[in-house]
């Protein structure tokens, strides 16, 4: 007990408060640490000093009014005023247009530590990055800044693993991974996570901290992949998809294939495989399977709207712009979040756009704000119902729930004829539809 006062005394200062850095940091003011929060977009910064967090994440904003000016405070910057012990990197690494890891926020978190750690203090990243990154990376650059020796800071990587939407509870609930520098970094960190998990799993290098979430991330990829695969099979020989693969996994524990979806999606899983890929080809090995999941969800989202086309062409063959509603813009609806980062959503209404015949599009989702949906050139209705009336075709693109709610008297609002109603996550029962005319039901 006296151990873990002494750990609360430490104050953790976050670099980055974004889906990761935010939900983390507040847990950490809710475990009993004080928590000071830096993000360098000067926007998020003041709409959380004004209690306002800039995402949706069940139980934030919550957790935002409870600890925000007290347990958790937004700062400027760190220097000799704001000082912590303990220090959380969560800054991005996104792709380039080269489709390579772009450093430079781990750069310029690295720089920005090295002018305010001091001997003693625990640096954690918790950015996801190729491996060797934090030894190679990250460590010259902290060092050159802050003049210390090698072991003069604790140094730990710890991969964050949490699902948007449920963010806050699996910071509870899921084991916490951590690899340090040395063994005492290691332990440290244990120490710090500790707080908030049951469940600490040590490793004994940053590399090996560093790899788990890219496999975690890769292999879901590949799984989702298959089942998308298997989708377009099924397809051609005129199968239910969702019903064979339930017969395949029904009682037999060695098959878990999830169900089809209209391409992988979301910041990490789009991203995570190519981390892992360039982290081979710096050893010289060329991967063969993950660099081909990708393929697969371009390969769905051109099947998905060569349908829509198809549909509209037959059936609205002198309609100057066929309305086409897209139901669900955040990359996913299950667990539910705002996030649009890698939306197949989006990568539809792009591909919709360059085709030669024109489409009105209107878009709709629970939880992305409005404005969001209208920088794609989408109208962004106030309802589903609003969304769906009068539209040729209706399109659900995330699993929100929703979604569900959709029936057949919305399609039937305002229709000119048959409406196309694609369920791509497979929401409905087809024979809700079946006796419905005016209603064409297709899934994947």
């Amino acid at each position: 007990m006296n151990e873990n006062r002494t750990l609360l005394n430490k104050r953790i200062g976050m670099l980055g408060l974004g889906h990761v850095g935010l939900t983390l940091g507040l847990t950490f003011a809710e475990a009993g640490f004080t928590v000071l929060g830096y993000d360098i977009n000067s926007t998020v910064r003041e709409k959380l000093k004004a209690g306002n967090a800039h995402f949706s994440e069940r139980g934030l904003d919550d957790l935002l009014a409870k600890h925000l000016g007290n347990a958790f405070q937004i700062v400027e910057g760190f220097s000799d005023d704001t000082t912590c012990d303990v220090y959380v990197v969560t800054v991005g690494t996104p792709l380039d247009a080269q489709i390579r890891p772009d450093f430079s926020y781990i750069r310029s978190a690295a720089e920005d530590l090295g002018k305010c750690v001091k001997k003693g203090d625990l640096i954690i990243l918790r950015s996801t990055v190729p491996l060797g990154t934090t030894r190679e990376v990250f460590l010259p650059l902290m060092r050159k800044g802050s003049g210390l020796g090698e072991h003069d800071v604790h140094v730990a990587f710890a991969p964050e693993r949490t699902i948007e939407g449920n963010a806050l509870e699996e910071l509870r609930t899921l084991p916490q991974v951590v690899g340090g520098l040395d063994e005492a970094s290691t332990e440290l960190a244990g120490e710090i996570f500790s707080t908030l998990t049951d469940t600490v799993v040590k490793l004994p290098s940053l590399e090996e901290a560093e790899i788990v979430k890219l496999i975690n991330n890769a292999y879901r990829e590949t799984v989702f992949s298959f089942a998308n695969e298997v989708s377009l099979v099924a397809k051609q020989w005129g199968l239910n998809t969702k019903r064979v693969i339930k017969a395949a996994n029904e009682g037999y524990s060695r098959s878990t294939i999830p169900f089809p979806s209209p391409g992988v999606g979301g910041y990490c899983l789009t991203k995570d495989g190519f981390l892992l890929s360039t982290s081979a080809e710096a050893k010289g090995l060329k991967l063969q399977i993950i660099p081909q999941t990708r393929n697969v969800s371009s390969t769905m989202l051109h099947t998905v709207a060569e349908e829509l086309r198809s549909f509209v062409a037959t059936h609205r063959p002198y309609a100057h712009a066929p309305r086409i509603a897209i139901l669900g813009f955040a990359f996913k609806g299950n667990p539910a979040t705002s996030d649009m980062r890698g939306s197949m959503s989006v990568t539809l209404v792009k591909r919709l756009k360059t085709m030669r015949q024109k489409f009105e599009l209107v878009g709709y989702d629970p939880l992305v704000p409005k404005e969001r949906i209208e920088e794609l050139g989408v109208h962004a209705a106030d309802s589903i119902e609003d969304a769906v009336a009068g539209s040729d075709v209706v399109i659900i693109m995330n699993n929100h729930e929703h979604f569900r709610t959709l029936s057949g008297l919305h399609l039937a609002d305002g229709s000119k004829g048959p409406v196309l109603l694609y369920d791509t996550w497979g929401l409905h029962d087809p024979a809700d539809f079946s006796d419905l005319s005016h209603i064409e039901y297709r899934t994947l």
